[in-house]
């Protein structure tokens, strides 16, 4: 078993204040991000226009209840989990999901990006315990931790190339009343095994532990990869216990706007959740663009396909060059390189994310968004380069520490 650390979280701890994400590009000038995992295809025309329409409505407030928009997202959802169906081949299976996929508007919690739905949910819940995987998104504990929750990290593996397994479930204690999930994970790119996650979900459901899928990297799945898994939203229906996360920051190129949603069957969580946040959360440009991005499925599915292709080469070409590059189904890659490479790609004019303030990873693991082909050969220049560049100053203080003992 991959060893599990129980550490006390009491209030906002100093480390969580000073936790630094991707995409900080106003610390820096003329630089190229590939720090921020955003689809690279940029923002949709119609998600762009629904927004700069809105601007004209913005003033009047934006509706409470999101009563449009989540009627909209219950639809997309609804869709999704249909054509997911298709993916099943047990035919019972399939006539369980039918039932399933049927998402309700009141099923729907709309946030102002995933980041404040998790807060929301630690205020609402005030879990006592939680089981987390380490690596993973840090914003997990931060709320965690503001609300007193005591937090285990389960630790993964870089020689299991950071999957997790079962013996997960086995780590799973009493008094457990939160796991936090990433699928696909971040910063891996890790998915979560159908069999895995069919356990899981079941072990939380008659322990009644709260399970938190974050599925804001789900939509980058391509065909491959979602055979390989599925969308906890498929399961809510039949499962309380199950609270997903989606946002359309990354697919959809918004950042700025900010936009998440919760999907889960427990209505009295959502009531619970939507008591602890603030009144107009989403702004109106953000809803108009959300509800357009919500009809954008063939735009995600075309952008899953390219991102797929373009991520195999980049990997490759990294691994070609002495990287050690692991698996990821998502948008960006894992690596390992010199502790230094994020500042030697800073002096070239690229930005990259620093991993080892990741509980779980260290000094010298970085993640970098796959872009278009134009721009990912780019990075693999620069990288190429920092490689050869650090390789040749070790031969030569190898040299020079050879003749040194010569001279002796």
């Amino acid at each position: 078993m991959e060893l599990v650390i129980t550490t006390e979280k009491k209030g906002m701890p100093e480390a969580a204040a000073l936790h630094e994400h991707g995409g900080d590009i106003y610390s820096y000038k003329n630089v190229r991000d590939f720090s921020a995992n955003i689809n690279f295809r940029g923002m949709p025309e119609t998600v762009r226009l629904a927004a700069q329409e809105a601007v004209s409505q913005s003033i009047h407030y934006p509706d409470p209840r999101y009563r449009t928009l989540r009627a909209v997202l219950a639809e997309r959802e609804s869709e999704i989990c249909r054509k997911q169906e298709t993916l099943c081949e047990d035919v019972m299976r399939q006539d369980i999901l039918c039932e399933a996929c049927r998402i309700h508007p009141h099923q729907i919690l709309c946030g102002n990006g995933a980041a404040e739905l998790m807060f929301a949910l630690a205020a609402a819940r005030r879990p006592a315990k939680a089981l987390l995987a380490a690596p993973s998104f840090f914003e997990y504990e931060q709320a965690l931790s503001a609300f007193g929750c005591e937090i285990r990290r389960f630790y993964l593996k870089k020689e299991q190339e950071f999957r997790l397994e079962k013996s997960f479930l086995e780590a799973i204690e009493e008094g457990t009343d939160l796991i936090i999930l990433g699928n696909p994970n971040n910063p891996t790119g890790q998915v979560l095994q159908t069999d895995f996650l069919e356990k899981l979900m079941q072990i939380c459901l008659s322990r009644q532990i709260l399970l938190v899928l974050d599925e804001s990297f789900f939509d980058f799945l391509d065909v491959v990869s979602c055979q390989e898994t599925f969308s906890g939203v498929s399961r809510v229906t039949e499962n309380p216990n199950i609270f997903v996360m989606k946002s359309f920051t990354k697919m959809y190129a918004m950042p700025g706007l900010r936009f998440g949603y919760g999907v889960c069957s427990d209505t009295r969580l959502l009531d619970q959740m939507r008591f602890v946040m603030q009144p107009w959360n989403v702004s109106i440009p953000a809803q108009m663009a959300a509800q357009a991005a919500a009809k954008e499925l063939e735009f995600a599915a075309a952008s899953a396909t390219e991102t797929a292709e373009n991520r195999s080469e980049l990997s490759g070409a990294l691994e070609k060059a002495g990287y050690q590059v692991y698996p990821s189904a998502a948008n960006f890659l894992l690596l390992e390189g010199p502790e230094d490479l994020r500042a030697m790609c800073l002096d070239r004019g690229f930005l990259i994310r620093d991993c080892s303030n990741f509980p779980g990873l260290e000094k010298g693991f970085f993640r970098v968004c796959v872009r278009s082909e134009k721009e990912n050969q780019m990075l693999f220049a620069v990288l190429k380069e920092c490689k050869e560049t650090k390789y040749q100053s070790k031969v030569t203080k190898e040299s020079n520490a050879a003749k040194e003992r010569t001279a002796e």
